[in-house]
């Protein structure tokens, strides 16, 4: 059975999974408090709008990395190619533990992804 809060994710990870997994929390939850946070799929996601489909972000703890999950195929796949390190997984993009400089690349791209979502006016951001 998956996690039902937040708070129930983060306690289910060792302390380097949970210090990177709060730190994006709290980036997401400061500069994006507009979007609606919940548990789906057993994770953290933002949504953009009231459903998945509208667009979301979401993060998710592995044993030697953390991924950032985005809805949009073709962002992701452009988010990848500048970031030729980072392996991409379904979805997602994944970063290591520790690395820093590809993490706030990624948290700067989050902007640029929501933008898609306002100028397609599939949200009311």
């Amino acid at each position: 059975m998956g996690v039902a809060s937040v708070s129930e994710y983060v306690a289910s990870l060792n302390e380097e999974q949970q210090r990177h997994i709060c730190a994006f929390i709290e980036f997401m939850n400061t500069e994006f408090p507009q979007l609606t946070n919940k548990i789906s799929f057993s994770m953290p996601m933002w949504l953009v709008g009231k459903k998945m489909n509208e667009g979301y972000v979401a993060v998710s703890a592995a044993k030697n990395h953390f991924s950032i999950h985005f809805s949009d195929e073709e962002f992701l796949n452009r988010l990848a190619e500048s970031l030729p390190a980072c392996k991409k997984g379904k979805r997602c993009i994944n970063i290591k533990y520790g690395d820093e400089a590809f993490l706030h690349a990624v948290e700067e791209s989050i902007g640029d992804f929501l933008k898609l979502y306002r100028s397609e006016g599939s949200s009311s951001l």
